[in-house]
């Protein structure tokens, strides 16, 4: 588990993919003591690892005092930074402070490209001079990269300049558009670049003695397996699992490029944020939307929950929209659901194994029917399934029930009424009788007993028993062309960020 705390917003460069959109110091960004009162919770929250991030965290003056204090509650104190700020006297000080390892910047190894880009003149050289002074004092460090389309093709030069500076590891971004980055969202790879870097990315980490680690692309997780390539890592997105995000003044983010604020440190401490709140709960769960709900790589993928979060209008638990893989398959899944729809309006067998009967008509396997319908149903195109049977033709008895009930007595009656197993309905309408509810007895004497006994107990005054005369049954039935033409309307997941 770890966390990142921006512990600054002041940054001496001026990338333009910024998620903090860096520069100036925040107003009442968090003092020394109240960040030694966050290490604290987050000690005691379970996280193993602190990030302290920036901004450029070299600009505050207290960092090392912050990373003794980190390391003395038994946490691993470790920095994300530009890399400028690193003389000789900084990389001493961090290291006798206790800092584990650094990770610094270089988007290019051609310093015109790299000044360019982090909008300082002499950027290159200072980070160059930076990553030689952590050499020489023994700070451990990994070379960070954010992929753009002007370096998607010297992403692998990157990687050796690491192991040619004695990096531990190369861990390369893939670039999610917010905070000041979202004025360039025309600076993303398209999906076909990405799947192709990151199968580049893994077959390299196989001949080379150092780490490579894609971020913010948990495809790389599905991409290892195929690839059978071991790695040290269990998950691709860790968003709220056992990963989030600290800002300057103590807001908390499930991840830095996910805006969306759950909490502030200085108004509930940050474990019980990180334990309790509905947003990281829900992301626990893991019951993702599109593609995603049944991947069978979701358990160590997960999705980029950023990415959904932002192509869906707020749901990060939609399928992740840039997963080539994802987008693929799930279009695969059309005909067959389709296919599956016609036959089940047709009908199930009634047999202990219906949908094996269903598979084998179809075509296909049971468990290709199963999967159909967790994601017809994950994504909202049916809503239940089940068989429909008349009651009457077994020897049972039923009716529709009405009743008047006072507001205040809502919670009593219905905790009544469907505590009764032959309660198969049970719903409040906008009415003068208000509560309607069906019972199902086993004969028309134990049905009588039953309404006599709720009505009784409830001591509801306004209270009828409406048992049908007559019985219809309206079926609906989609014909194939209507069903094609729900999923032809069905937006590809790669369009959701190009329109």
């Amino acid at each position: 588990m770890l966390v990142s705390w921006n512990t600054t917003n002041a940054c001496n460069l001026k990338c333009p993919h910024c998620y903090r959109d860096a520069g100036r110091e925040a107003p009442q960004e968090l003092s020394t003591t109240e960040g030694y009162r966050l290490l604290e919770e987050v000690k005691k929250a379970g996280f193993k690892i602190v990030v302290f991030s920036g901004g450029e965290p070299a600009l505050r003056s207290d960092l090392c005092d912050l990373i003794a204090r980190a390391k003395s509650l038994g946490l691993r104190p470790v920095l994300g930074t530009n890399g400028t700020l690193l003389t000789q006297e900084k990389v001493q000080q961090l290291k006798e402070a206790g800092a584990a390892a650094v990770g610094i910047s270089v988007d290019s190894i051609d310093p015109k490209m790299h000044d360019h880009f982090r909008g300082v003149t002499g950027a290159w050289e200072a980070t160059r001079q930076g990553i030689i002074n952590c050499w020489e004092g023994g700070l451990p460090f990994q070379i960070h990269t954010t992929v753009f389309p002007w370096n998607y093709s010297d992403i692998e030069k990157i990687t050796d300049f690491a192991l040619q500076t004695g990096a531990r590891g190369h861990h390369v971004f893939f670039f999610v558009p917010t905070g000041r980055g979202k004025k360039n969202i025309e600076e993303t790879i398209t999906e076909e670049q990405m799947e192709s870097l990151l199968v580049r990315l893994i077959s390299l980490q196989e001949r080379l003695p150092l780490e490579i680690k894609p971020t913010c692309a948990p495809q790389f997780m599905r991409i290892a397996r195929q690839l059978k390539v071991p790695n040290r890592f269990s998950r691709g997105c860790l968003a709220g699992i056992s990963y989030c995000i600290i800002g300057p003044q103590g807001d908390v983010y499930p991840c830095p490029y996910m805006d969306l604020k759950i909490g502030s440190v200085r108004e509930k401490p940050f474990s019980e944020i990180w334990s309790k709140h509905p947003v990281l709960l829900k992301l626990r769960t893991q019951k993702y939307g599109g593609y995603c709900s049944v991947c069978k790589f979701r358990a160590v993928c997960g999705g980029c929950r950023a990415r959904a979060f932002a192509s869906s209008q707020g749901n990060f638990m939609d399928g992740d929209p840039n997963c080539l893989y994802g987008c693929e398959e799930e279009k695969k899944m059309y005909p067959v659901a389709v296919e599956l729809l016609l036959r089940l309006q047709e009908g199930l067998p009634v047999v202990s194994k219906p949908y094996a009967i269903i598979a084998e008509e179809l075509g296909i396997s049971e468990q290709e029917i199963f999967k159909t319908l967790r994601w017809l149903k994950s994504n909202g195109l049916i809503r239940r399934l089940g068989g429909i049977f008349d009651s009457r033709r077994l020897g049972y008895a039923s009716t529709l029930c009405a009743a008047r009930v006072p507001q205040e007595q809502l919670q009593r009656v219905v905790e009544i009424i469907n505590a009764y197993k032959g309660v198969t309905h049970n719903y409040l309408r906008e009415h003068h009788y208000n509560l309607w509810f069906t019972v199902t007895a086993s004969s028309q004497r134990e049905l009588e007993k039953v309404v006599a006994e709720i009505q009784q107990r409830t001591a509801l005054k306004e209270f009828y028993s409406l048992p049908s005369q007559d019985l219809f049954k309206i079926a609906v039935k989609f014909s194939r062309e209507e069903l094609t033409s729900v999923f032809q309307k069905r937006r590809s997941c790669t369009e959701s960020l190009t329109e």
